[in-house]
């Protein structure tokens, strides 16, 4: 994690807003021992500062200074069910959207979704995850996958830390709009399970990930959104 988590957390949500994936909602936390940092409710994504990032205790969601994101139970339940997780994030992207809100699985049939299986699931809830039992409910049905759609809503994702995180919502949404695009000309061809397993591999790798991770921060950076925020260590970890 970098030193200051309140900036990565701020430098991701203003990267993943030029990335088109976020809008004025969206938000990415960080697991810091038996808390997160998460960007806060009332603060613009493409501006967000290291000052707008709350911090939420995992137990039992409690915060006293800057008010969480009304959807934090999303984020605390995956960190509660899952060790393996460091980051998560929730958002409303256009094309994984139009399958969450046709509620169909994102199925494999492009080389980026690999990295979420052979399908990506759909939780049966169109409503805002706020509550404890809400959460539970959704990680009941998002399992071990790393990405879930939310049925007439949006979708989330985890990684293992912010950079893997934001590797997967960039995933996400690419297999996505490819499939969008492919299914007005048939069914997609989906991966074998050995397809799958095999570009997966590939694609799970730490350089790929960091390859994501270091393209998003440049195109923020070449936008203009970053100039006011202090850089990142190079690994952005």
């Amino acid at each position: 994690m970098s030193s200051d988590p309140r900036l990565l957390i701020a430098t991701a949500t203003r990267a993943l807003a030029v990335a088109g994936l976020f809008d004025h909602n969206g938000h990415i936390s960080v697991r810091d021992g038996d808390h997160i940092w998460i960007n806060s409710r009332q603060a613009s994504r493409i501006g967000a500062r290291p000052e707008d990032v709350a911090h939420v205790r995992i137990a039992d969601g409690h915060w006293s200074d800057l008010e969480p994101p009304s959807e934090t139970a999303l984020h605390l339940a995956a960190y509660r069910a899952r060790p393996d997780v460091g980051s998560a994030s929730h958002f409303h992207p256009l094309y994984a959207t139009a399958f969450a809100v046709a509620g169909r699985p994102l199925v494999t049939a492009y080389c980026a979704g690999s990295v979420f299986g052979s399908a990506v699931p759909v939780f049966d809830d169109p409503d805002l995850i706020r509550s404890d039992d809400q959460g539970r409910d959704l990680v009941a049905v998002w399992g071990s996958h790393d990405a879930v759609l939310l049925r007439g809503h949006g979708v989330a994702v985890v990684g293992t830390d912010v950079p893997d995180c934001a590797r997967a919502a960039v995933f996400l949404e690419e297999s996505a709009r490819r499939l969008a695009v492919t299914v007005p000309l048939g069914e997609p061809r989906a991966f074998t399970a050995d397809e799958v397993r095999r570009v997966r591999e590939t694609l799970m790798r730490r350089s790929v990930v960091l390859k994501t991770w270091t393209d998003l921060l440049e195109r923020a950076r070449r936008a203009g959104a970053l100039s006011d925020l202090p850089p990142l260590p190079p690994s952005g970890a």
